[in-house]
């Protein structure tokens, strides 16, 4: 396979799923010989977790005020580094990126990201923006792809679908959670429930908060632990005070032993109810080998299979967030079951090499495009 240069852009300072996915990938095609940039807001925070790996960066601002000065830049980045791909995340790096790839000497081939099931505005400059300016538009589930073909009347010849793929030997050998469990004074005998994720709104945190007094009706041993940091933590921390839960609630913060973590509890909750594509923390639960309830929204049903990867259930529904729960804090042999279904799809389809695979797969097919138009 032959090898490449590639930029990656990113706009956005923060820090969930799409970051890592990008910085995952970029570390995954450097083991694999590619060279990888990457070129964010100098002060974002996958800059920082990019020069932590050792990934070349390009800091460079993107603030709404300035479009020329980013796109001369761009331009700069791309010749002096010899870009062969482009390959762009979010709004306002897509529209820097992909007019500074066309107007470069370099000509590189560009494809834009879409990480998010948000619905995509009917107009204009949308169509530019994904049919004109990318030579190619990688989804991170099908139902975002089917998305943008039936409600933007995008060219499905253009997108292709590629879920964030996780990298097994992270989980291969099993944590013990024990450690967790201790430093957090959990009682061992203690049903635990995860969720781990960025503290945003749409999340669903809120939620999850709302069903545990029902929960914990039935289940007194019951604890929650919400790992992950965000601007909405405030929120959260405000509305577990005003309902009195505290005493059966952890909040963590930012953590990086997310397999150790999955080990420590029964099971996970992702009450998320916009945005998603294939959610990373849903598919490292199934490679832990635990089990997940997860709202139906975006691409989570390709992996969430209701009734035997996990339960679906419907978003905003507090209600049936107990209800899953309690059931599956009353059925262990479900919960194993349910389980040894999701490691079996996550290995099978999942993995980080099987996504680094059709990346390098879709990137020579179109040097090869690319170089029979030159």
């Amino acid at each position: 396979m032959k090898k490449y240069t590639i930029l990656h852009t990113e706009s956005s300072n923060g820090w969930g799923g799409q970051e890592i996915r990008i910085i995952t990938e970029a570390d995954g095609m450097i083991k694999r010989g590619h060279r990888i940039i990457i070129a964010a807001p100098p002060d974002a925070r996958i800059i920082r977790q990019a020069k932590a790996r050792s990934i070349e960066t390009a800091p460079l601002s993107m603030e709404k005020s300035s479009v020329f000065g980013p796109i001369r830049k761009l331009i700069s980045v791309i010749n002096r580094y010899e870009i062969d791909i482009v390959n762009t995340h979010s709004s306002r790096d897509s529209w820097l990126a992909s007019i500074a790839a066309r107007l470069s000497s370099r000509k590189p081939v560009i494809i834009r990201t879409r990480h998010l099931s948000t619905s995509i505005s009917n107009n204009f400059l949308s169509r530019i923006l994904y049919n004109h300016l990318p030579h190619k538009i990688i989804t991170t589930g099908e139902s975002i792809k089917n998305g943008m073909v039936e409600k933007n009347n995008f060219n499905p010849d253009k997108i292709v679908s590629i879920p964030t793929g996780i990298d097994l030997e992270i989980f291969k050998t099993r944590k013990t959670g024990a450690n967790i469990r201790k430093t957090l004074n959990i009682p061992a005998r203690a049903s635990l429930i995860g969720m781990v994720s960025v503290l945003r709104s749409w999340k669903g945190h809120l939620y999850l908060l709302e069903a545990i007094p029902d929960v914990v009706k039935k289940f007194p041993n019951a604890r929650f632990i919400i790992v992950g940091d965000g601007p909405y933590k405030d929120v959260i921390e405000e509305k577990i005070k005003e309902m009195g839960i505290g005493k059966y609630i952890i909040m963590t913060g930012h953590r990086e032993d997310i397999p150790a973590i999955l080990s420590a509890i029964d099971f996970l909750i992702f009450p998320s109810y916009a945005n998603e594509g294939v959610p990373q923390t849903v598919l490292q639960t199934f490679a832990s080998n635990k089990t997940v309830i997860a709202s139906d929204v975006g691409s989570i049903s390709e992996v969430v299979l209701n009734n035997k990867t996990g339960f679906l259930i419907p978003p905003r529904n507090s209600s049936v967030i107990a209800k899953r729960i309690i059931e599956l804090l009353k059925d262990k042999n479900k919960r194993k079951n349910m389980a040894s279904a999701g490691k079996k799809l996550v290995e099978a389809k999942y993995s980080l090499e099987a996504m680094l695979n059709k990346i390098e797969k879709l990137h020579n097919e179109l040097m090869i495009m690319r170089g029979s138009n030159a």
